[in-house]
């Protein structure tokens, strides 16, 4: 779980969540005079929070993650859930939350985030509770383990903005194309993920190891090939 005081956060989204409301009435502008008056606070205490406008806007992003977090206790046996089911659903309840403000998403998204050249701080919740599903299911295999890496979260975070690209472009009835994707995407990285066939091999090769010299006396292919590792 995200390190947040809830207070802050509530504070935070709601200037977030204003802000991206008046920007998309006054065609990308609005005034930090104007979010300060709606929650009845002075100009300098929105900027206690947010160095400028970007990046309260920003925010709302980030916020998303945070607000997924806030709702999964109220998820039945989430904890139970396969790592397919809890990606799809965070991916899920994504874009509903997405689409709250689809307006603002589809002039912003792009810019603020799919095309940003420096990591933001949706992307960092988002490589976050990613690792937080991989890290807490006990049904990933041990080789699949040894994978898991800053290089393979990154990955798997580029992967999900590249979902979120074809989510916004994508033009079929209710994006029924994009929730296809979403579904067949998550149950192919769980099949990797869950696949035990390294580590029975793994089992396998310990175990010959452990017996060698009772299988280059009692299986002749084994002896074969061994003596042949041993002349080279």
């Amino acid at each position: 779980m995200s390190t947040f005081d809830p207070g802050t956060f509530e504070l935070k989204f709601l200037i977030s969540d204003i802000a991206t409301d008046l920007y998309m009435q006054g065609d990308g502008q609005f005034y930090i005079k104007d979010i300060a008056k709606q929650i009845d606070i002075t100009p300098a205490e929105v900027f206690n929070y947010f160095p400028n406008k970007k990046t309260i806007l920003e925010f709302y992003y980030a916020s998303l993650i945070i607000r997924y977090e806030m709702m999964i206790d109220e998820i039945d046996d989430f904890a139970s859930y396969t790592l397919s089911e809890k990606l799809s659903n965070f991916a899920f309840t994504n874009f509903d939350m997405l689409r709250e403000k689809e307006a603002f998403v589809e002039a912003t998204l792009s810019d603020y985030i799919l095309n940003s050249f420096t990591k933001t701080n949706f992307e960092k919740e988002l490589e976050r509770i990613i690792k937080q599903f991989l890290k807490n299911d006990d049904h990933i295999s041990v080789s699949s383990t040894l994978v898991l890496n800053s290089y393979s979260y990154t990955f798997l975070r580029r992967q999900y903005l590249e979902l979120l690209r074809f989510w916004i472009n994508d033009s079929s009835e209710n994006k029924e194309l994009t929730m296809e994707l979403t579904d067949k995407a998550t149950a192919v990285l769980q099949e990797l993920m869950y696949n035990p066939v390294l580590d029975k091999s793994f089992d396998l090769f310990k175990f010959i190891n452990a017996n060698r010299k009772a299988f280059i006396t009692n299986i002749p292919i084994v002896k074969q090939l061994c003596s042949k590792i041993e002349i080279r």
